[in-house]
């Protein structure tokens, strides 16, 4: 396959003027923009502008990933919505950068060395977007996600390399990892979350080791908006109506965040702190799972085989007819899929140890048709035995 190349935008907050509609459409030749939404691809060649960048000054998300993998997730957030120390404790220093800037803040996901899946996929940012808004709910089970991928990297890089006991002797003594807690309804991620995760190719097994150790997600009791603003100091409120009146982007969300912060103590319960479990024991657990998912995968295959070859034998008269039909057309295709039914037919037969019926039955049939030779072969390559002539 030929170099591929994608980049995608997206707006949230608020679409883009015509002026900066303009400007995203000067940036490539290659671009298709609207004002919600920026397109780049390229076959050969690169995009000459930083997309972070681009991010920062037009638009609240980005995508990027290539057929040799790569891939790069990036938001913008209003300037003071998440914590400045969002990330702190996660040690993505290689994977993960949150940029405070004076108007925005910009986390960064970016895997340069993570090769492509074995299969072409196709990633989407519509499918991620809401990644956003959940970061800005509080919910850190992207971020969590995200560890588990970067930790996935260090130990698959340890495997590749030959490792230097000598050279790296005293160094798990000098550097402590950080293990961030398993965050609450790890079991339950919604459609963006299991999107990151097969963006950044986590396996399943994985994300169900990792959910064993979270716990359900607390009830909490409604947001009391109207009694979180009597709290606030007028000038606190007046400040808050003219940036609505300025139509100033992300306003609702800092407002929600200092009413949540200011009743901290007084109508909020703390939610409690999950559960910290190295990555080396998830992924020995994981392991065992897989080996697990396995067995029933081939346990529902078997019974849904079964379930077939009962199907065909409680109906053999229908799948004879389709073998007549099929055969009777006198083409390649119709040969194979005749020789298909066959073989299911004789499968069935086998199966509840009828195996005699059907070779009486099949010797009767076959003779009006071997004259056939191409449909002959084709019996022959599947070991039918066929009678004398």
């Amino acid at each position: 396959m030929s170099e591929y190349q994608r980049y995608e935008f997206m707006t949230i907050e608020r679409p883009l003027t015509g002026e900066q509609l303009e400007a995203v459409n000067a940036l490539s030749s290659h671009i298709e923009a609207s004002s919600t939404h920026a397109m780049i691809e390229y076959h050969w060649g690169d995009f000459k502008h930083n997309p972070i960048d681009v991010l920062h000054k037009f638009f609240d998300g980005f995508l990027y990933w290539a057929n040799w993998g790569t891939p790069r997730l990036a938001f913008r957030f209003p300037h003071g919505i998440l914590p400045g120390d969002l990330i702190d404790g996660y040690d993505l220093d290689d994977f993960v950068t949150f940029t405070k800037y004076r108007d925005h803040d910009i986390l960064d996901i970016h895997f340069g060395e993570m090769e492509a899946p074995d299969e072409w996929t196709e990633y989407e940012l519509g499918s991620l977007i809401a990644i956003r808004d959940e970061l800005m709910e509080g919910d850190l089970r992207a971020l969590y996600i995200v560890w588990l991928a970067g930790q996935g990297m260090i130990e698959g890089y340890g495997e590749e390399e030959e490792y230097d006991e000598e050279e790296h002797e005293g160094e798990e003594e000098d550097y402590e990892i950080n293990v961030p807690p398993v965050p609450l309804a790890f079991d339950e991620l919604t459609a963006a979350q299991q999107a990151l995760s097969e963006l950044l190719q986590l396996p399943q097994e994985l994300l169900v080791a990792a959910a064993r150790h979270s716990n359900a997600a607390m009830s909490s009791t409604e947001d009391d908006f109207v009694a979180w603003v009597e709290l606030l100091p007028p000038n606190r409120r007046n400040d808050y109506l003219v940036r609505l009146a300025r139509n100033e982007p992300g306003l609702s969300r800092l407002l929600v965040k200092e009413l949540r912060e200011s009743s901290q103590g007084k109508t909020r319960a703390t939610p409690s702190t999950g559960e910290h479990v190295t990555y080396a024991t998830l992924l020995a657990e994981s392991k065992a799972i897989k080996a697990q998912l396995e067995r029933e995968k081939r346990e529902q295959e078997q019974l849904a085989r079964q379930r077939h070859l009962r199907d065909i034998h409680d109906h053999q008269e229908e799948y004879w007819h389709q073998v007549d039909l099929a055969v009777t057309r006198g083409t390649g295709q119709g040969y194979d899929e005749a020789v298909r039914v066959l073989i299911e037919l004789r499968e069935a037969a086998e199966q509840f140890k009828e195996t005699r019926e059907f070779q009486e039955r099949f010797h009767t049939w076959v003779r009006a048709h071997l004259r056939r030779p191409a449909f002959v072969k084709r019996l022959q390559d599947r070991k039918f035995t066929l009678p004398e002539v």
